[in-house]
């Protein structure tokens, strides 16, 4: 009885293990390129926002016909993670920026690729995305 009891408590504490980790997965979008060449302290940059899903990010950046989330995570190297407590964005040298409290996600991603833009290397990247001047 003993023994049953031992593995009762070991399943359950692994089921709570897992989803834990299962959760913290959930809410992270890893970046879809790495900058690895650079030698910095990570190889792409984190977007920490307090919105709830990924779905307000599949609407267009303007003048572009790719997505906010593309934007971000493929050509800024930027992982995405949601339902964080604020607006944050740490850039590959693990500088923080505070973001404002945005009402959406194309405003976030706005800022966001704004202040990218103003860094050394995000400039190079933000100058070859087909953006059309209206």
């Amino acid at each position: 009885m003993k023994l049953n009891l031992d593995i009762f408590v070991i399943f359950l504490f692994s089921i709570v293990l897992i989803q834990g980790h299962s959760q913290d997965s959930i809410n992270q979008y890893e970046a879809l390129r790495l900058k690895k060449e650079l030698g910095l302290q990570k190889p792409y940059r984190v977007l920490k926002t307090t919105f709830k899903s990924l779905d307000g990010f599949q609407a267009y950046y303007p003048g572009t016909k790719i997505t906010l989330e593309k934007i971000l995570r493929h050509h800024f190297y930027t992982a995405i993670h949601i339902n964080q407590k604020d607006n944050k964005l740490f850039s590959m040298d693990l500088t923080e920026f505070q973001l404002k409290n945005n009402t959406s996600e194309e405003e976030i991603t706005k800022e966001t690729v704004k202040l990218i833009g103003n860094m050394f290397f995000g400039s190079k990247e933000l100058k070859v995305i087909p953006i059309q001047k209206k």
